[in-house]
């Protein structure tokens, strides 16, 4: 926060006080990792019933720490903007989120615009049609057909159809669009909602985008992926429309494979099945425990995981796995240790955070083990579930990642 900055937030809590409940709040906020506390003080907002001069400077604070996070910044933009006395108040720079980077096979993340060109939708004609021109993986075009299907309509099928032609880029982009955005659900339904030629247009151009990424080199790890489900439903919509060329089988078919890489080494696909599937009792979870507190990563060509982040998926894996069983505390007290002494609030906020919220999964509604997650001397875990039990159990889920 740039001194300025700071000088204007206090000026402006002397002339106008923020409610103590809220102050508190955001002294919990402001000790989560940026860009998510920037997230967290815009989304504890709209409930504060606070005048624009109130919000103004919490919204400028949040855009700042949003840092390059598009997403976050774009949200703390659209309450700036909508709030500022052009009399007082400089204008904010309009956020554009940089083009993705290209994620390979080894790849452990993946780019993803999130909510990005959702807001942008609400934000304005104008800044949607601005935001779109940086989409070039299959997530940005399923978070964009997201946006389009709600808040759109067909003239913004025409986006769709450009992000479809620009976005063959890797299959693990692909894989990771199809399983973890709308991009099929959202186009098949904007098809069916579209007139018949738009709907025509906008079907014709994903199934070449489906056909080509499947002929594509595909990663190692997804040859077993299943894609007869994505054909049936795409035909049905294709013989309601008629002149779209259904799909067949066999254009799923994996012709070629990287082998460069594989996605997971061998010592690491072992230590994944016994976190997942091995028998547990108390001995042999210590062992487990021993195993992913000493597993180091081994680096590939291409990978952009680090052993830290590999350990948080190991830990929550084998957490998840053990919920509800009397061994799952012992789990929970080794995966707490990790993120205290790890250095992923500030290398990897999104790992950190998915570490956060398995804790308050586990410590909902039970007082002493809120009491652990605090007690393991990490200020921004503290931060975090004392705002989990602040915040109404309905409200958690809206404004905390």
């Amino acid at each position: 926060m740039t001194p300025l900055l700071s000088l204007y937030l206090l000026l402006a809590a002397a002339n106008d006080p923020l409610p103590k409940e809220l102050e508190y709040r955001l002294t919990l906020a402001r000790a989560l990792p940026a860009p998510y506390s920037g997230a967290v003080i815009v989304a504890l907002l709209p409930s504060a019933k606070l005048t624009p001069r109130q919000i103004v400077p919490l919204a400028e604070e949040a855009y700042q720490l949003a840092g390059k996070d598009s997403a976050v910044a774009l949200r703390a933009w659209i309450v700036y903007r909508d709030n500022f006395d052009k009399q007082t108040n400089a204008a904010l720079g309009f956020p554009v989120r940089a083009e993705s980077v290209k994620a390979e096979c080894a790849a452990r993340e993946v780019d993803d615009p999130r909510d990005y060109y959702r807001w942008a939708m609400q934000a304005g004609a104008r800044e949607f049609a601005m935001v779109t021109r940086t989409v070039r993986s299959a997530v940005d075009v399923g978070r964009l057909a997201e946006a389009v299907l709600e808040g759109g309509g067909e003239q913004q099928a025409s986006l769709i159809v450009s992000g479809l032609q620009v976005a063959i880029r890797s299959d693990r982009e692909f894989v990771e669009a199809m399983r973890f955005t709308g991009l099929h659900s959202s186009v098949l339904k904007i098809a069916e909602q579209s007139s018949v030629q738009v709907g025509r247009t906008l079907m014709g151009a994903y199934r070449l985008f489906l056909v080509t990424n499947w002929t594509n080199r595909r990663c190692a790890g997804n040859r077993a992926e299943e894609f007869q489900g994505v054909i049936e439903e795409f035909n049905q919509v294709a013989a309601k429309l008629r002149g779209v060329t259904p799909l067949t089988a066999e254009a799923a078919l994996v012709k070629n494979v990287d082998t460069t890489t594989g996605d997971v080494e061998p010592s690491r696909f072992a230590l994944i099945y016994k976190v997942v599937q091995a028998p547990l009792d108390d001995t042999s979870l210590r062992s487990m425990l021993t195993e992913v507190a000493q597993y180091r990563l081994e680096q590939k060509p291409g990978t952009n995981e680090t052993t830290e982040e590999a350990k948080a998926y190991l830990y929550g894996k084998l957490t998840q796995r053990l919920d509800g069983s009397a061994m799952q505390t012992l789990a929970i007290e080794e995966f707490l240790k990790f993120v205290a002494a790890s250095r992923l609030r500030t290398e990897n906020p999104r790992v950190w955070f998915r570490c956060a919220r398995a804790f308050y999964d586990w410590s909902r509604g039970n007082r002493t083990r809120q009491s652990s997650v605090e007690a393991a001397g990490e200020p921004a875990l503290t931060a975090y579930i004392k705002l989990t039990t602040l915040l109404p159990e309905s409200e958690v889920a809206r404004v905390l990642p």
